[in-house]
């Protein structure tokens, strides 16, 4: 059986590729059996050939093959690192990356409230009559900076709250760590069922090409939590 299911799709045309099996040889073996075997097929290809100028089939023994290495380079990389330092670089880099955005959403904050300070000038001015804009022309202009102070505010308050989430983001990277780890320990001698448990798990797409050019695209949390292994 093929490894992957429901996440395959075509470098070429976008479309869905799906398992199946297709005949080895047309040729009967001494049983009178017909062997076949897994392949990948582009379904655009099959079914609208004008869609898609890529190849049908893919042997997904080779594909397979492929995925299977990747995995296992996984693994292995989850092996030759521990857990605390895993968690101390990943929390380092999310720490930096929130204080970045706030401090890029404070300074717009800034900006937008001095410029909100002076459209309420300008209405002081209009009502007055020393102004050339109409008070329903300055209002437009105040709600307008108004609404971005409010978008700004949230934005800060919600960097805040996410910045304080850090010890929630340890637990969760330990865990997956601790995943990997137990994977890497089975996934030699598992059946083929289990390592497609793990790898819908892990793979949120596999993109195939002609020659079997092949392209993985990790799950959210999963590629996540590579980042901090240094995956590229």
């Amino acid at each position: 059986k093929a490894m992957l299911s429901g996440n395959v799709y075509c470098g070429h045309c976008g479309g869905r590729i799906f398992a199946t099996t297709a005949r080895k040889s047309h040729h009967p073996t001494a049983g009178g059996t017909v062997e076949h075997i897994p392949i990948y097929k582009c379904y655009n290809r099959t079914q609208h050939k004008q869609l898609c100028n890529g190849p049908t089939t893919y042997r997904a023994e080779r594909v397979d093959q492929v995925v299977e290495s990747v995995l296992r380079g996984i693994f292995e990389r989850a092996k030759s690192i521990s857990e605390k330092s895993l968690v101390d670089q990943q929390l380092q880099m999310s720490a930096q990356q929130y204080q970045q955005r706030l401090k890029k959403a404070k300074a717009d904050y800034a900006k937008a409230t001095k410029e909100l300070s002076k459209w309420e000038s300008l209405m002081l001015d209009s009502i007055e009559g020393t102004c050339v804009f109409t008070p329903e022309q300055v209002k437009k202009g105040m709600d307008a900076v108004q609404a971005n102070v409010d978008d700004l505010t949230q934005q800060i308050q919600t960097l805040q709250e996410q910045a304080s989430e850090s010890s929630a983001l340890a637990n969760e990277i330990a865990e997956q760590h601790q995943r990997l780890l137990s994977w890497a320990e089975m996934f030699d001698s598992a059946s083929r069922e289990e390592k497609k448990m793990v790898a819908s798990y892990m793979i949120k797409a596999v993109t195939l090409t002609r020659d079997y050019g092949i392209q993985i695209e990790f799950n959210i949390s999963e590629a996540q939590y590579l980042s901090g292994m240094e995956m590229k």
